[in-house]
C-alpha cells in the first residue's frame, strides 16, 4: 500500500522546495526511502544555483591542463588536497606541458647539485681508504705473491678432478689486473712470462687480432707466444653486456711442465684452508 507521506514529501519538495535533509527530519525516514519517494521530481531551483567554489573548480581545471600538480593546485587555490584532486582527477597530469618540463628540469638540476657534493665526498673517502689499504700492504714479498697467486688460481684457474687429472696450471680471466697478478706469482716461482703460452677466448663479433694486440700492450706479453684464438660463436638469443670498445675477451695463461707448480698451489691452499 502506498505510504501517504510519499505524496506529501513530493509536494513539499516542489513547494516550498525543502531540502533533502529537511524532508528526512520532517518525515523521520532515511535517504534511501526519500530517494524512492522523490523519483522523477526535479530538485528545487535554489539547489541548482552556482556554487561559491565553481570559479575555483574552473581555475583548477585550467591550471591542471597547464601541468600543475594536485599539491600545487591546493596551495594556489587555498583548498584541501582531497578537494583539488576531486576537481581534476579526470585530467591525468600531462608530462609534456611546458610547466611540467620546467619542473622536471629544475628537479634534475637540484638532484644533481645534491648528489654532486655526495659524490665528491664519497670519492674523497674512497681515495683515503685506498691509501690506507696500500700503506697496510707495503712492499710485496715473494711470499705474498705465492699466497695471493695460489688463492686467485684456486678461484679462477683450471683444477684437477678425481675423474680427470690435470696437473698443469691454466689461468683464464678478463681482468688484466688479475692476469698481471698471476704473472707476478709465476715470476716469484721462477717462471718467466716469455716461457708460458697465451690463448685469447673471444666472441666472433669482436676483432680477435686487435684484442690480442691490446693484451700484449697492456701486460707487455710476447706476441709470438700467443696461440690461435678460441672464437665463441654468437648466440642472438643471449643478451650480452660484454660488448663495445672495452671488450677484449678473456686471456688464458697456460704454463707448460707445471705439475710441481700445480702441486705447490694445492699445498698452499691446503695450508690456508686448514680448519684445525
Amino acid at each position: 500500500m502506498d505510504d501517504p507521506r510519499r505524496a506529501e514529501a513530493r509536494r513539499l519538495r516542489v513547494d516550498p522546495g525543502l531540502s533533502l535533509s529537511q524532508l528526512m527530519r520532517h518525515f523521520g525516514v532515511g535517504g534511501a526511502t526519500l530517494t524512492d519517494w522523490l523519483r522523477g521530481i526535479e530538485p528545487p531551483e535554489w539547489t541548482r544555483r552556482p556554487n561559491a567554489k565553481d570559479h575555483l573548480r574552473e581555475r583548477a581545471v585550467a591550471l591542471r591542463r597547464e601541468g600543475w600538480s594536485v599539491n600545487e593546485l591546493a596551495l594556489e587555490l587555498g583548498v584541501a588536497k582531497s578537494t583539488a584532486y576531486a576537481w581534476v582527477r579526470h585530467l591525468p597530469l600531462d608530462p609534456d606541458t611546458e610547466r611540467a618540463r620546467r619542473k622536471q628540469q629544475h628537479a634534475a638540476i637540484m638532484a644533481a647539485g645534491r648528489w654532486e657534493a655526495k659524490r665528491a665526498e664519497r670519492d674523497r673517502r674512497r681515495t683515503e681508504v685506498h691509501a690506507r689499504a696500500a700503506a697496510t700492504i707495503g712492499r710485496q714479498t715473494e711470499r705474498d705473491a705465492l699466497l695471493v697467486g695460489s688463492a686467485i688460481y684456486w678461484c679462477e684457474g683450471a683444477k684437477s678432478k678425481p675423474w680427470r687429472r690435470l696437473d698443469r696450471l691454466t689461468f683464464i680471466n678478463s681482468d688484466p689486473g688479475l692476469i698481471a697478478l698471476f704473472l707476478r706469482f709465476l715470476t716469484a716461482c721462477g717462471r718467466d712470462r716469455d716461457g708460458v703460452d697465451y690463448r685469447l677466448h673471444i666472441h666472433e663479433t669482436a676483432d680477435a687480432e686487435e684484442a690480442a694486440e691490446w693484451w700484449c700492450r697492456e701486460l707487455g706479453l710476447p706476441r709470438s707466444r700467443f696461440q690461435r684464438p678460441t672464437i665463441k660463436r654468437h648466440v642472438p638469443a643471449t643478451r650480452r653486456l660484454n660488448v663495445g670498445e672495452d671488450y677484449h675477451g678473456c686471456l688464458a695463461v697456460s704454463v707448460p711442465r707445471s705439475a710441481e707448480l700445480y702441486w705447490t698451489v694445492e699445498g698452499v691452499m691446503a695450508a690456508l684452508t686448514d680448519l684445525r
